[in-house]
């Protein structure tokens, strides 16, 4: 492994996300602050959202046919820029909405741009014998930006000029655009047919190189892309509504109080790092169906261990055990998807997967909202847990399932 331009790249990746995340919380508090408007501050937030749903497809594409660094870069810089610009927008007496709502549209651009186009990078950055250390590097910087991200927002908020604030955010976008080029570049390769395309063998490889549904066409007809995408569909349901589920049980149930909430949830913070950051070397070698099938088990029992919780430290731990399986789950499956699927397809895929994600995201937490307002947060923490029992299933019995990662993308390449 190239070990200094994998740190650069997840240093990088680190550093975006930092930015995202205390940019989530910020914003918010700055529109409040600046317009006293509920309303405003929901709207520009949407608008921030929106372009994962109208443009993830064509990014998709665009990380498939581009230089892969190169859109990172771009992507830093272009909302490095956005962000600028919304300081000088909420520096002005009486913010323009459109204004503040067409530039958090455009920094959303660059976020999707960002996600594909850094999915799809990083098998080129290392052997896949060490995919799954990888992402786990990755995924601890995704925990860590999550713990400090939101804190530093308020801190800055409480402590700076409200516009500066967010410039701090829009500087950790330019540090990352700066580290980012100075790795290797990644050239688009061109679609030579493989998993999925099968039934498009007529087509020329410039006709399926401009083909946006790719991603789409291979979801549906590679096997273990579907059982893949079965076991991202739990993650993702699970992980829109464990807030929920974690809260309304804590407050409802166990009648704790707002900080001991707050330590709760703070659990996940604490069992993603542990995961990632010592559990998956010792693994990496281990076939990854059986791997995903006991995350996916394992996250399953902490959600069936939620549900008869009894006190503090129950919740406590089962919950560091939900992230702990939820962060090892993603790590597996993310690993997988980047070796099983061809280089010239992985952007459409993980764009068409990331609509459906999304979507399934958004349905779990009205459902999940629906079960605790109908029946309470115990029985919703159980059908939470049946339910990733039997997606567990397909990955534990899958015999094309059980080779390791590294082998097979021995024999791809």
């Amino acid at each position: 492994m190239r070990t200094a331009q994998l740190r650069r790249f997840v240093a990088a990746r680190t550093l975006s996300l930092l930015g995202d995340r205390a940019a989530e919380t910020a914003l918010p508090i700055v529109l409040l602050l600046v317009t006293d408007d509920p309303l405003v501050a929901g709207l520009v937030t949407a608008a921030n959202i929106l372009p994962t749903l109208l443009l993830s497809l064509p990014v998709g594409h665009l990380a498939d046919t581009r230089e892969r660094r190169r859109l990172m870069v771009t992507a830093d810089v272009w909302r490095a820029v956005c962000g600028l610009a919304l300081v000088g927008a909420l520096a002005a007496p009486e913010p323009s909405v459109a204004l503040l709502a067409g530039l958090t549209f455009l920094m959303g651009c660059g976020d999707v741009l960002f996600s594909v186009s850094a999915h799809a990078y990083l098998p080129a950055l290392v052997p896949s014998a060490r995919i799954m250390r990888a992402n786990a590097a990755v995924e601890a910087g995704d925990a860590a930006a999550t713990l400090t991200g939101p804190a530093l927002a308020g801190f800055l908020v409480a402590r700076l000029p409200h516009p500066v604030a967010l410039a701090v955010n829009a500087g950790s976008f330019a540090v990352s655009a700066a580290l980012l080029a100075r790795l290797p570049a990644a050239p688009a390769r061109p679609a030579a047919g493989g998993p999925g395309l099968e039934g498009h063998a007529g087509t020329t490889p410039a006709r399926r190189r401009r083909d946006v549904f790719a991603g789409f066409r291979l979801l549906a007809t590679e096997r273990l892309q579907r059982v893949l995408q079965l076991a991202y569909l739990y993650l993702h349901v699970t992980a829109g509504a464990a807030v929920l589920v974690v809260v309304a049980l804590s407050v409802q149930a166990l009648h704790l109080g707002p900080a001991r909430v707050g330590l709760v949830l703070s659990a996940a913070g604490v069992g993603g790092l542990l995961v990632t950051l010592v559990v998956v070397r010792f693994v990496e070698h281990l076939p990854w169906g059986p791997l995903l099938g006991v995350a996916l088990g394992g996250l399953a029992a902490s959600f069936l261990w939620l549900s008869v919780a009894r006190g503090f430290a129950d919740a406590f731990c089962a919950v560091l055990c939900v992230d702990a399986c939820s962060a090892f789950a993603f790590v597996t499956a993310g690993s997988a998807r980047q070796v099983l699927t061809p280089a010239a397809l992985l952007g459409r895929l993980t764009a068409a997967a990331g609509l459906v994600n999304a979507a399934v995201r958004a349905a779990g937490v009205l459902g999940c909202g629906a079960v605790l307002a109908w029946l309470g947060p115990r029985p919703a923490a159980v059908a939470l847990g049946a339910v990733g029992l039997a997606c567990a299933v397909p990955l534990l019995l899958a015999r094309s399932a059980r080779d390791s990662l590294a082998p097979r993308r021995e024999r791809a390449t």
